[in-house]
Order: structure tokens, then sequence, then C-alpha cells
């Protein structure tokens, strides 16, 4: 582990520094953010729909964003974001009642457009780092990104619950925004590239997505994410309201989230990029069966950590369309996986809320059966031949 760490060049230790940081200042209230909304007031559907409101930034602005990354270069993409961030959490962190806590998840949303800039900035890494390693798969990379920010994750929810329990929970979102500005601060250390050239025959996006492969992949993509949002967003109010456990414990839940999302961020990014991604979901429903079994705290433990593996999907998500783009189309392919991501959200969030005002049991059981579908139409999918439409010289290894 410490030789990649310097493998992966000057720049990118920053990027991941910069994950880490802020991985420590959203973990402090990620696994509790329902319960900070329901304590403004809200009921559980309206509390799907404030934290919809994240999904609902990046849906707006996440692709534009990535558009313009191919076209102006990732690093002029990545500050901004970061700013934007910070005032989304900001605004959460003095809102009177939920409705005012849903603009601040909204423009929070929109920093999420510094996602597909980083990526992108990782993938020039490179070709212009000099401190990298040339033949690091750039997989290695996406999939380490991820990791980095679940380190953040691994101490701060339990710390966040506790807060939370003692002093409020608007304590907590004031507190985390100590280190998103030293996550702020890292990034700006990062070093910009230079300028991609504009191709001869244009970025011919409309091209890349009439193909059928690329196409379908989007699809399934998209139907795993949403599967996967159905079940996840209420886990803790459910934890609390149905199972019964405190706000502190639900915060200690977390941290073993956090350490499922490293463990299987590392080791899952080391199956090829499809059996990657479904393996994911397979781990997603088990966690999901384990949390309607019972409320064992120790089965809870294992749920808990295996539905880390959640945050895996995206990076695998980006390596799998990775191997169907261009070097110049790759802002926009990226952006659009986030762009998904967040309609997913959006569209899974308000679903649980509603599904879980009916029952809290059925937006584990709708997302179970979602993945399973998702799965199946996967395994349709790998079986079939279909053309891949790379680069005659790719950066990617193994993604097939």
């Amino acid at each position: 582990m410490r030789n990649l760490w310097y493998d992966i060049g000057r720049d990118t230790r920053w990027v991941m520094a910069a994950y880490v940081l802020w991985g420590i200042g959203e973990g402090m209230w990620l696994f509790i953010e329902p319960l900070y909304v329901k304590s403004l007031g809200a009921t559980p559907a309206q509390t799907g729909f404030v934290i919809g409101m994240w999904g609902l930034g990046r849906l707006l602005f996440i692709l534009p964003a990535g558009i313009l990354a191919d076209r102006w270069g990732p690093h002029r993409l990545l500050i901004p974001g970061w700013y934007i961030g910070v005032l989304g959490v900001l605004i959460m962190a003095v809102a009177p009642d939920w409705r005012w806590a849903a603009p601040g998840f909204l423009v929070y949303g929109i920093s999420a457009s510094a996602i597909p800039a980083t990526n992108l900035y990782l993938a020039q890494g490179v070709r212009y780092d000099p401190t990298r390693r040339p033949d690091l798969p750039l997989q290695s990379t996406l999939t380490l990104l991820w990791a980095a920010y679940s380190i953040g994750l691994v101490v701060s929810p339990g710390i966040g619950g506790l807060i939370g329990d003692a002093v409020g929970l608007r304590t907590v979102f004031l507190l985390s925004l100590f280190w998103f500005g030293l996550s702020t601060a890292a990034i700006r250390r990062t070093r910009p590239y230079p300028k991609q050239d504009r191709p001869p025959l244009g970025y011919d996006y409309r091209g890349l997505l009439s193909r059928w492969p690329v196409f379908v992949a989007f699809v399934v993509i998209t139907l795993g994410f949403m599967a996967v949002l159905i079940g996840q967003p209420l886990a803790p109010q459910y934890l609390e309201e149905v199972r019964g456990f405190s706000g502190g414990l639900v915060g200690a839940f977390g941290s073993i989230n956090a350490l499922g999302t490293a463990a299987g961020s590392i080791l899952l990014g080391r199956l090829p990029a499809w059996r990657g991604f479904l393996a994911c979901l397979l781990l997603v429903l088990l966690a999901f069966g384990l949390l309607l079994l019972t409320g064992n705290v120790f089965v809870v433990i294992v749920a808990y950590f295996i539905l880390g593996a959640h945050y895996a999907t995206r990076p695998l998500a980006v390596s799998v369309i990775s191997a169907y783009v261009a070097e110049h189309q790759r802002g926009m392919a990226y952006a659009l996986v986030d762009t998904l991501a967040g309609l997913a959200t959006l569209v899974g969030t308000n679903l649980a809320g509603v599904l879980y005002d009916r029952n809290p049991d059925w937006p584990f059981m709708v997302g179970m059966t979602g993945i399973v579908s998702v799965v199946a139409l996967g395994i349709v999918m790998l079986r079939q031949r279909v053309s891949r439409y790379r680069e005659v010289v790719s950066t990617y290894t193994g993604l097939d």
C-alpha cells in the first residue's frame, strides 16, 4: 500500500488527501442526515424529498460540467466544485426547518460536478504527471479514490453520532465545515495540466450515445444505482425507529460501513469491471436481507460492512464506460455516469420515503427485487457478443 501511495504521483496524492478530508467532514453527518431532516420537522416522505434534492443537483449540473471538463480541462472545475460544496453544507447547517435544508442539499449536489472532473484529472495524470508510475493502471487509481474517501468516513460517523446525541445534530453540520475547509486547501495544491486540443472531427457525443452497446451499458448501470438507492438512504432511520438503536450507535454503524467501502473499493477493483459492478449489487442484496432478518447488533454490523460495497458501484461503473469511449469523450462520459447516479438518487430516495411511510420493510424488499432483476439483465448482457469501442492506445487494462 505504501508503494502504491508513491506510485500514483504527486498530484494524485493531493487529490486523495482532499478526498480523505472531505470524507471526514461528510462522514460526520452522512449516516444521520435523515435524522437531522426529521429533527427539522419533516415526515419520512418529506425526508426522502429533501435528501433527493442532493440527487437533483447532480442531475442538473454534472453533465454540463463534464462537457466543460473535456473542452476547458478538468482542473478549472475542481476548485469551484469544492467551494460550492462548502456553501451547501453551510446552508444545511443553519437551516431553520426542513424546507430551508432542501436548498442546501441541492447546492451540495451541484458540487458533485467536481467528481467527473476529478476522474478526468486522474486520467490525464497518467500522461502529464512525471511523478506517477507510467504502467500503473488507471482503474487502480479510480478505485483508490473512493477508498481514500471511505478512509475519512471510518471514524467521523461515530463521532458525529455522539456529538449529535450530546449537543444536537445541527452542531455536527457546523463542525464538519472545518474538515471541508481543509479539503479545499488540499485540492488547491494540485497543478493544472495542458489543455487538450479540439478533435478534428469534433467531440461526437451524439454518435457515442447512439451506439447500442453504450446505451445498454448506461441502462444497466442506472437501474443498478436505483435498486441500491431505494433500500439504502433510510436505513439509519429504520435502525433507529424499527430496531431501536440510538443515534450514536447508528453513527458507529456508519463507520463500519466506511470500512466496508474501503475494503470493497480495493478488492472489487481487482475484478473485471462488469463483474465487479454486479458483485457490488449482490453484496448490497445480501446486506438488505440481513437488515430485514434481524436487529441483532452483530448481524447489523456485518450487514453495514457489506453495504459499504454500494459506493464501489460508482468507480466500477466509470471503468465499465471507459472501455467504450475515446479520450476526448471521457469528461462527458464520466459526467453521464454521475448524472444517472443523480437521477437514481432522486427517484430512489423519493420512492424510499413513500415506501417507508407505508411499511418500513418495503424499501429493502423493493431494492432486493430490483437488484435481482438488474443482475439477471447484466448477466444476459455479458453473454452477448458486443463490439467494444476503444482507442488504439488505451490506458485501461483488464476492464472487460
